[in-house]
């Protein structure tokens, strides 16, 4: 390949235009995890247009997180033959023209099913993602890349809620999915004029097939583990049949994955020890951070009486410190390396989440709002580094692969934290004799509740912390 006639490789190609991909894979990454959150607020609305339960309605936002679960390690594993600009282009494809079917979707059953399309287009742009930015930026330049990964990421969390909010309003619901389609139209022109790797090579064919139905499979069952988790009263009939499918299909898949030729998943990455305890402390710092995201509109509500306006002010708090301070940090980690800023990251959320548990049991706001500032800092301090960590673990060919366990790790933190921050604090009202709704159990009962979620919150953060220091 010739930039313009010349002998311009597509290395130099794609080392000289960086910046521009980057925007491009950021643009990209931010409409992904937008997508996982902005669906919340209007559910209500969905629901009540469908005429449908409650309970049905919630697979609207759960197909989506489900599907990329189940499908982005595949996606990550079949990179090398397909490419990674080629299956960047396929699913920014396919995420527009999804989300267009989700918002034109004239019944319940076809919104799950568009969703479940967009999750698949959404799970080939995040599995690769990080593996092209540690293809296209040297060594030195990464730190500060994936710092604006993670300030990103941060922007969705907040943005999806308010986004939502302000687009069901005024428009409607479905424009919480169409306003993706201009987006993803407008980045596609530099995605195909920038993203030129020419990494493509392989079959498809030869791919483990068996392991990739395995995995889905696996994926599955231990996603609507955690969703019967995370919505108590738990069934336990259900949970205990869905724990049992899982463990049936994990020892099947690794059964499969150690004989076979060509293996969905190079199990060997599993004994890499500087891959597994980063990678575990990821799952931990999420479970920690969905804890307090999902506690915090609860306790604004139920203890201080504020309104849902008022309680999404609050919850910038903690994502604008992060987006605010990651590309700091991540030059810092660039300038001053060490292998300690994980470590020391993770900690400083624990003593955060700590200081934030004693603000709920008080009832202080500036200290909750303090804590929370402290927490968006240290949590630049450790992704981006993290991330650096786990990538560099795995050799170069390996890099899609382990960007796609990437993107499954944080989900699936995502979705424990979910569950235990829902389970922390239903188990300490019924101790308590209290079966009723949180927000109805009073302000005499609910600060040391949320205050105790939060210690258990800092636990796993300094559990986390103990994973990734390096002597």
């Amino acid at each position: 390949m010739t930039e313009h006639g010349d002998r311009t490789t597509p290395a130099d190609f794609a080392y000289a235009h960086r910046g521009i991909i980057l925007l491009v894979v950021l643009v990209g990454q931010f409409m992904a995890v937008l997508d996982n959150n902005i669906v919340a607020i209007a559910l209500p609305t969905i629901t009540s247009a469908f005429h449908v339960p409650l309970g049905q309605s919630q697979w609207i936002a759960t197909a989506y997180i489900i599907t990329i679960i189940a499908t982005v390690l595949i996606f990550g594993t079949i990179s090398p033959a397909l490419g990674k600009s080629r299956l960047f282009i396929f699913g920014l494809l396919l995420f527009v023209a999804s989300s267009a079917a989700c918002g034109l979707a004239g019944s319940l059953p076809m919104l799950i099913a568009s969703r479940i399309v967009q999750g698949i287009g959404a799970a080939m742009l995040m599995s690769i993602s990080m593996a092209i930015i540690m293809q296209v930026f040297p060594l030195h330049e990464r730190g500060k890349a994936l710092g604006y990964v993670t300030a990103t990421i941060g922007l969705g969390l907040i943005i999806g809620p308010a986004l939502g909010g302000i687009l069901v309003e005024a428009f409607g619901w479905p424009f919480i999915f169409f306003v993706n389609v201009p987006i993803g139209l407008a980045l596609l022109v530099p995605t195909l004029r920038y993203l030129r790797f020419g990494d493509a090579g392989g079959s498809i064919a030869r791919l483990d097939w068996p392991g990739i139905v395995l995995l889905i499979v696996l994926m599955a069952g231990l996603a609507l583990s955690l969703n019967e988790l995370a919505n108590p009263p738990v069934n336990v009939m259900y949970l205990t049949g869905y724990a049992v499918f899982s463990c049936a299909a994990l020892a099947t898949f690794v059964a499969r994955e150690r004989t076979a030729s060509s293996p969905l998943v190079d199990l060997s990455i599993f004994s890499e020890r500087r891959f597994v305890m980063p990678a575990a402390s990821l799952i931990l710092y999420f479970v920690a951070t969905f804890i307090l995201l999902i506690i915090l509109p609860f306790y604004f509500e139920g203890v201080m009486g504020w309104k849902p306006t008022q309680v999404g002010f609050m919850a910038f708090v903690m994502p604008v410190a992060m987006i605010a301070s990651a590309p700091v940090f991540g030059w810092a980690y660039d300038t001053f390396p060490s292998k300690n800023y994980p470590a020391v990251g993770v900690a400083g959320m624990g003593g955060a989440f700590l200081i934030c548990g004693y603000g709920f049991a008080t009832q202080d706001v500036p200290l909750i709002v303090v804590a929370l500032v402290l927490a968006g800092l240290f949590r630049s301090v450790f992704q981006g580094p993290n991330v650096i960590e786990i990538m560099g673990a795995l050799p170069a060919d390996k890099s899609g692969i382990a960007s796609s366990i990437l993107v499954t790790l944080q989900d699936l933190g995502i979705m424990l934290g979910i569950s235990a921050g829902s389970i922390l604090l239903v188990l300490q009202l019924d101790s308590l004799g209290y079966t009723g709704a949180i927000l109805d159990a009073g302000a005499a009962v609910l600060p040391a509740i949320f205050g105790n979620a939060m210690y258990a919150g800092g636990l796993c953060c300094f559990a986390a912390a103990a994973l990734t220091y390096r002597r």
